[in-house]
């Protein structure tokens, strides 16, 4: 009987410990939302991505994924406004092309997306979407 007692005793420690370090964590990104760019149209010509991101708060921690064919965009991250206005693609910048990208917006800012194919940021091809914490 003593060790059944013991067994339990221990048990309630642990469990006492393990809250005790769980409240002092860092919230995690259990409530992390993960959005498709352009809902079901995709990263694609003719779609209104400042209307597709209205309204929408982006967290730290939340996701964009970039669907489109491969091969017929990219998806270049931005770091200047200036860029991004201009639909100038930085030497250095970021850019993915795999036609299924996912970015993770892991700090807060303004984050800025375009797509450097000829003419496509200049006919819509953008993103700008603020990150809060």
């Amino acid at each position: 009987m003593a060790s059944r007692r013991i067994t339990l005793e221990l048990a309630a420690v642990v469990v006492v410990v393990a809250a005790a370090v769980a409240g002092s964590l860092p919230a995690t990104t259990a409530s992390a939302t993960a959005y498709r760019v352009g809902d079901d149209s995709g990263w694609d010509n003719g779609v209104d991505y400042d209307a597709w991101a209205h309204g929408k708060r982006f967290k730290v921690g939340d996701t964009l994924e970039f669907l489109y064919a491969e091969g017929a965009h990219n998806v270049v991250v931005v770091e200047d406004e200036g860029s991004f206005e201009a639909c100038v693609a930085p030497a250095n910048a970021p850019t993915l092309s795999s036609g299924d990208d996912t970015v993770a917006l892991n700090q807060a800012g303004r984050w800025l997306f375009i797509c450097s194919f000829d003419g496509h940021c200049q006919s819509g091809m953008k993103l700008a979407v603020a990150v809060t914490h």
